[in-house]
């Protein structure tokens, strides 16, 4: 079978952030990265299983024409990288397309450093099913594999600048992608920091403002 091409893992361009971060995550750390234990572990079965099914009826949520078209023969779909940076978002593509019937086979690891061009991945299933599953599959592994490089990067640069502390996400994630976010965090070897207000207690300048001194809130 002809394989279809699902690519463009990181297309968007740099931004600010990472042009002060623009050296390469070294082979030392990007195998570190790798040989971690599998946080995928960390994430629920029925939450991944949600988030996939959401996802695809955002997209979906109607008739489908486009898979109409091409049918249901089986076919089998390559993702490849195109940009240097670390892989991310593996879960996230797998229970995307495990919810259209479709299988995945890794050809790298999670958390390691490619290269361009790069083979990731097999996707086989009918074909209107992998075309259904590409775009929502490819926004969650972009998205991923982007925070984890430049996380990545980030603490390559606190720790060669000899900061002993730990590079940290916030609760500044987008609407309804936080569990990718925050995963992704890990892969790229940063601390997720908390996930919610109920995580950690953080008392700052508008609760202080809102309660009228520092006293008044910690008393509260």
């Amino acid at each position: 079978m002809r394989p279809l091409r699902i690519q463009e893992i990181f297309s968007a361009q740099p931004g600010e952030l990472e042009k002060k971060l623009q050296r390469s995550v070294p082979e030392s750390c990007s195998a570190s990265m790798a040989s971690r234990s599998d946080l995928s572990h960390l994430l629920p079965a029925a939450q991944l299983r949600q988030l996939a099914h959401d996802w695809l009826q955002e997209d979906a949520p109607s008739f489908d024409y486009g898979g109409y078209a091409v049918g249901d023969r089986r076919e089998r779909a390559t993702l490849l990288c195109k940009s240097p940076g670390v892989l991310a978002g593996f879960p996230f593509f797998e229970a995307t397309f495990a919810e259209l019937g479709c299988s995945v086979e890794w050809l790298r690891s999670e958390g390691a450093w490619a290269q361009p061009i790069t083979q990731v991945a097999e996707v086989r299933g009918p074909v209107k099913d992998l075309l259904l599953g590409e775009r929502v599959a490819l926004n969650c592994v972009g998205r991923c594999s982007g925070i984890a490089t430049l996380a990545a990067k980030a603490c390559r640069a606190a720790r060669e600048a000899g900061w002993h502390g730990e590079v940290a996400g916030t609760r500044k994630t987008t609407p309804g992608f936080r569990l990718p976010e925050k995963y992704a965090l890990l892969v790229g070897g940063a601390s997720c920091h908390r996930y919610d207000l109920g995580s950690l207690i953080m008392l700052k300048d508008n609760h202080v403002w809102a309660s009228g001194s520092i006293t008044q809130v910690g008393g509260s």
